[in-house]
């Protein structure tokens, strides 16, 4: 990154790179998120920050989610979390997804560190990074005596181990593809050439993707090897589809946790789950269900902490497969969708209205206001794309929620002129569909991380995240131009023009952002919340009574 007199910092450019995030993200929304919170901009990147401060804020007033244990409280030993889905691996290789997510932050470090209180990059396994030459090449320097669960140190061969067996795996062959060599220098010092200057890379060493192995562990038993990690927290025993414990790892450079095991017990059922909270048999209920979140309120024994999410509930039309493959018909459906209306009945109130296609909090944020509703535009847009009439539009889906958006669009597209069909499909049966380009259209979810290359997950061709199957060479350009550009102001200006892009020819439309909620039992912190819902439970403690 540039500093005020636009040179490249070789030594300590983390701080550089994470203030000027924050610069441009604060820039941004000053400059594009002119709605109020109340109407059509509820999910602007000045809104949120200012939400998600008001409700640090509150947080700190009603003792909700505490950072450190009260002084002379008693602690639980054993701590036991209720999770939707379920674990399939313990390879941080082969999964990316929440419920993994929890656990690679726990038994894992990667080189950096992301602060989502000051929003600013920190040391990890990395004291230290550099780049001299615009991103293409990164110096990484490790911290010393840093232990594995093996009881093996942490050294630079550990990091090139770990980054050449990336290659061809689920979740990181994607950052594999990034790298042109990587090298020790010696025993703490790691050398990483990029195929293409990369100004995001720092962030992206924050990723659960970016967990650092044990090529001792893994070399010896290639099967239980990458559940070995440097993270407060070991793997004891796991039963996929059942349970998966940890214990607490006394050497760990983190520093002891603040219980002895944690277990993460796979609990489908959302009304089993709260109940499992209620009578003890768990103490964290994730993802607890909108309609019973006034019964986790209401109970003097549970806590319920809330937080603005960044994952973002999508439209996208295949736009390789007819009639999906109408920009005009496209737009029918954007101005033809109540978004407000679906909020209130879908999310049932709890989420933010997402006017544009792009993480709130993710660098580069532009306000495109949003797709107005509208059956009059919908009326002109669909006239040109059916003249003679007979539109029809088939919507695949899977879940509750979005069944219910599904139905809700069906309706509302009625009113305009398009006949909707329902395809209902399992959450395996619906990620294989649509990354194979089956499906008309779909109502999906993303998760945005904070760096702005992000959103080429779901933009690039040829990406499975890509639902929308879109190809457009112009965003591709800018995708590549903006994450090598030093300059701030050029860089916003990239970003602005993509999302302008998508905003215009309509591959996606973004529909919210979901509030985030945790039930947990009374008294419990220490949990890192990340917008992405991916949180950190290393730091947990949860009071005896």
């Amino acid at each position: 990154m540039t500093t005020e007199g636009g040179r490249i910092m070789k030594k300590r450019l983390y701080r550089i790179t994470a203030a000027a995030l924050m610069t441009t993200m604060l820039a941004a929304s000053i400059v594009g998120c002119s709605k109020s919170s109340s109407g059509e901009g509820g999910s602007s990147a000045e809104t949120s920050t200012a939400d998600t401060g008001k409700q640090a804020a509150e947080a700190a007033e009603t003792g909700l989610n505490p950072s450190t244990p009260p002084e002379g409280v008693a602690l639980k030993d054993d701590i036991v979390i209720g999770m939707k889905s379920k674990h399939t691996t313990i390879d941080p290789m082969e999964a990316s997804n929440t419920q993994h997510n929890y656990m690679w932050r726990m038994v894992h470090d990667t080189p950096i560190h992301f602060n989502n209180e000051t929003k600013e990059l920190e040391p990890q396994l990395a004291t230290e990074w550099s780049t001299d030459d615009g991103g293409k090449t990164y110096i990484f320097k490790l911290r010393e005596g840093v232990k594995f669960h093996n009881g093996e140190t942490l050294k630079a061969s550990d990091v090139v181990f770990t980054f050449n067996r990336m290659q061809g795996t689920t979740a990181c062959n994607g950052l594999y593809a990034k790298v042109e060599s990587v090298e020790a220098v010696d025993d703490l010092t790691v050398k990483m050439v990029l195929v293409d200057p990369n100004l995001d890379w720092p962030y992206m060493m924050t990723l659960p993707t970016a967990s650092i192995l044990s090529e001792k562990a893994v070399t010896e038993d290639p099967e239980k090897g990458p559940g070995v990690g440097t993270g407060p927290w070991q793997i004891d025993s796991y039963e996929f589809g059942n349970y998966t414990k940890l214990t607490a790892f006394a050497d760990s450079w983190r520093g002891a946790p603040n219980a002895k095991t944690f277990t993460f017990r796979y609990i489908p059922e959302d009304s089993a789950r709260l109940i499992a909270l209620q009578n003890g048999e768990v103490d964290i209920c994730t993802e607890p269900a909108t309609i019973e979140l006034g019964t986790v309120e209401d109970d003097p024994n549970l806590d319920l902490i809330s937080y603005d999410g960044g994952s973002l509930t999508y439209f996208a039309f295949n736009t390789k497969k007819s009639p999906a493959d109408n920009e005009d018909l496209r737009k029918a459906v954007a101005y033809g969708i109540d978004i407000d209306s679906i909020i209130a009945v879908a999310a049932e109130g709890h989420g933010k209205k997402a006017t544009s296609f792009w993480g709130w909090d993710e660098y580069g944020y532009y306000d495109c206001g949003g797709y107005e509703y509208s059956q009059d535009k919908a009326k002109e847009y669909l006239a040109k794309a059916y003249p003679n009439g007979g539109a029809t539009l088939d919507i695949s889906i899977s879940g509750a929620e979005r069944k219910t958006i599904a139905e809700m669009i069906q309706s509302q597209l009625k009113d305009v002129g398009i006949t909707v069909n329902i395809t209902e499909l399992d959450s395996a049966g619906i990620s294989t569909s649509t990354t194979n380009g089956e499906h008309q259209s779909c109502i999906y979810g993303m998760g945005f991380n904070i760096f702005g290359d992000d959103a080429r997950r779901i933009l690039q061709p040829g990406s499975a995240v890509n639902k929308a199957h879109y190809e457009s060479q112009e965003v591709v350009d800018l995708l590549d131009k903006a994450v090598a550009e030093t300059d701030e102001t050029k860089r916003k200006e990239y970003y602005k023009e993509i999302q302008e892009n998508v905003y215009e020819h309509v591959p996606y439309i973004p529909l919210y952002f979901a509030e985030g909620f945790i039930g947990v039992k009374k008294g419990t912190g220490g949990i890192d919340i990340y917008p992405t819902s991916h949180h950190d439970y290393s730091n947990i403690f949860v009071p005896v009574n």
